[in-house]
Protein backbone atom coordinates (compact mmCIF):
# COMPACT_ATOMS: atom_id res chain seq x y z
CA UNK A 1 0.00 0.00 0.00
CA UNK A 2 1.39 3.21 -1.44
CA UNK A 3 0.15 5.35 1.57
CA UNK A 4 0.10 3.40 4.77
CA UNK A 5 1.27 0.15 5.64
CA UNK A 6 -0.57 -2.72 7.38
CA UNK A 7 -0.04 -1.86 10.74
CA UNK A 8 -0.60 1.57 10.18
CA UNK A 9 -3.90 1.04 8.61
CA UNK A 10 -5.01 -0.91 11.51
CA UNK A 11 -4.39 1.55 14.24
CA UNK A 12 -6.39 4.09 12.18
CA UNK A 13 -9.31 1.20 12.16
CA UNK A 14 -9.26 0.76 15.91
CA UNK A 15 -9.33 4.41 16.47
CA UNK A 16 -12.60 4.35 14.21
CA UNK A 17 -15.38 4.13 17.05
CA UNK A 18 -17.67 2.77 14.18
CA UNK A 19 -14.99 0.26 12.95
CA UNK A 20 -13.49 -1.36 16.32
CA UNK A 21 -15.04 -3.90 16.06
CA UNK A 22 -14.26 -5.47 12.55
CA UNK A 23 -11.85 -8.51 12.48
CA UNK A 24 -8.21 -7.26 10.71
CA UNK A 25 -6.51 -9.91 9.57
CA UNK A 26 -2.89 -8.98 8.47
CA UNK A 27 -1.13 -11.08 5.41
CA UNK A 28 2.71 -10.31 5.31
CA UNK A 29 6.19 -11.41 3.98
CA UNK A 30 7.14 -10.35 7.48
CA UNK A 31 7.97 -12.96 9.48
CA UNK A 32 10.13 -12.09 12.48
CA UNK A 33 9.31 -11.81 16.42
CA UNK A 34 9.10 -8.04 15.98
CA UNK A 35 6.92 -7.50 13.25
CA UNK A 36 4.36 -10.42 15.06
CA UNK A 37 4.48 -8.31 18.09
CA UNK A 38 3.72 -4.67 16.37
CA UNK A 39 0.83 -6.34 14.68
CA UNK A 40 -0.53 -7.49 17.79
CA UNK A 41 0.12 -4.09 19.13
CA UNK A 42 -1.43 -2.67 16.22
CA UNK A 43 -4.36 -4.19 16.75
CA UNK A 44 -4.86 -6.84 14.55
CA UNK A 45 -6.32 -10.36 15.08
CA UNK A 46 -4.74 -12.85 13.14
CA UNK A 47 -0.73 -12.21 11.39
CA UNK A 48 -0.61 -14.70 8.71
CA UNK A 49 3.04 -14.89 6.74
CA UNK A 50 3.25 -15.58 3.21
CA UNK A 51 2.93 -18.06 1.49
CA UNK A 52 -0.40 -18.93 2.91
CA UNK A 53 -2.50 -22.02 2.04
CA UNK A 54 -6.12 -21.41 0.88
CA UNK A 55 -7.16 -23.16 3.63
CA UNK A 56 -5.50 -21.72 6.10
CA UNK A 57 -6.47 -18.22 5.03
CA UNK A 58 -10.40 -19.57 4.27
CA UNK A 59 -10.19 -21.14 7.97
CA UNK A 60 -8.91 -18.08 9.87
CA UNK A 61 -11.30 -15.73 7.94
CA UNK A 62 -14.20 -18.14 8.85
CA UNK A 63 -12.80 -18.23 12.71
CA UNK A 64 -13.13 -14.15 12.76
CA UNK A 65 -16.32 -14.16 11.44
CA UNK A 66 -17.66 -16.50 13.62
CA UNK A 67 -15.88 -14.42 16.85
CA UNK A 68 -17.04 -11.26 14.90
CA UNK A 69 -20.81 -12.51 14.68
CA UNK A 70 -20.85 -13.93 18.04
CA UNK A 71 -19.73 -10.48 19.76
CA UNK A 72 -22.24 -8.51 17.74
CA UNK A 73 -25.06 -10.91 19.09
CA UNK A 74 -23.83 -10.49 22.78
CA UNK A 75 -24.56 -6.30 22.38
Amino acid sequence: MPELDGYQLTRAVRRERGLRGIPVILLTSRSSPFDLARGALAGCNSYLVKPVSLQTLHETVQRQLRRYAKRRKME
